[in-house]
């Protein structure tokens, strides 16, 4: 390509995306769900809701689920960057294109971070026959069973797969994985005691805590739980690395003009912060967030580099 093409490439390119920016919105936006159930969709449905009033040309938010969520991240990925089609992500967002490099896409690539609206906590559970009621009695029990304690997951290269996995990294122990179809089955095998822990998001586990089912040990947020105050976070209790929050947020496809995420970023946290919101999350057990476009682009660098170690160091294999 001569400098005169590649100038007037250059040109036609940013002619195309000012032409975006003037124009959004101009037909409805839709939010794109990986999953049809759990928190990405009550935040779908929630800002559905709530948008509708400031783009009146409609906004739906539609579920397409499939391959772990991938068919929802290719397809935002590929849309047109004119802000009209979202994706409502979680941590398959920075997890699926690191453990399937077939998808050949990138988290920040292919995606323009709008904000993340919130988190729902970790918790690190226990079958009470685990005579472990912190995370260094676990690492005891651990090593003194050489390998032989379980821990359920919902399958290979999932979220609380690979959490476990950072977890055994950082306590050198060695557990062995039974992967499950879903959290759920994994969660209950733990309450019937086939397997001794799971590592799994709060909102899978707490209705098996107050009846002394299954017991926390801790919990892998930044800060302890209101209603679990007297269990510590990994951090309180040594293992500093020990982070991983269930995330979700909303993206645009890569190259979003940033006038239109600003818009986005003003209306959607605007939405987020209403009385009606603010009881449609803490219901979903989400702990609110909202932070910059910038401030989310920055925390998926984290997560990403976090997961890579992890699939090197543990040797996850999908493909």
């Amino acid at each position: 390509m001569s400098i005169k093409q590649l100038l007037t490439a250059v040109i036609l390119f940013s002619a195309a995306i000012d032409g975006y920016a003037q124009a959004f919105p101009s037909k409805g936006v839709r939010l794109i769900l990986p999953f049809p159930t759990g928190s990405g969709f009550v935040i779908g449905q929630v800002l559905s809701d709530g948008l509708r009033d400031t783009f009146k040309q409609g906004i739906t938010a539609e579920p397409r689920p499939g391959a772990g969520g991938s068919i929802a991240l290719e397809m935002v990925a590929k849309a047109p960057p004119d802000g009209h089609t979202l994706l409502v992500a979680s941590p398959i967002l920075t997890i699926a294109p690191i453990v399937r490099p077939s998808l050949k896409l990138d988290a920040l690539r292919d995606f323009a971070p709008i904000t993340l609206i919130g988190n729902i906590a970790n918790l690190m559970v226990v079958h009470p026959v685990v005579p472990a009621r912190n995370i260094r009695d676990f690492i005891k029990e651990a090593r003194a069973h050489g390998g032989k304690l379980t821990y359920g997951s919902s399958g290979q290269g999932s979220t609380n797969h690979l959490v476990t996995e950072l977890f055994c990294i950082l306590a050198k122990v060695k557990l062995t994985q039974v992967p499950y179809k879903s959290a759920t089955f994994a969660v209950l095998d733990l309450v019937r005691g086939d397997v001794d822990v799971v590592i799994g998001a709060k909102t899978s586990v707490a209705q098996f805590i107050p009846t002394n089912k299954l017991r926390v040990i801790a919990t892998l947020g930044t800060k302890r739980e209101p209603d679990l105050p007297d269990v510590p976070t990994a951090i309180e209790q040594g293992m500093p690395e020990l982070v991983a929050v269930n995330y979700y947020g909303i993206l645009a496809p890569g190259g979003t003009p940033p006038e239109i995420i600003d818009t986005l970023y003003r209306e959607i946290t605007r939405v987020s912060k209403s009385e009606a919101a603010r009881r449609a999350y803490a219901k979903a057990e989400l702990d609110l967030v909202l932070n910059t476009p910038a401030q989310f682009t920055e925390f998926i660098k984290q997560d990403s580099a976090k997961w890579r170690r992890v699939v090197r160091e543990a040797n996850v294999k999908l493909e």
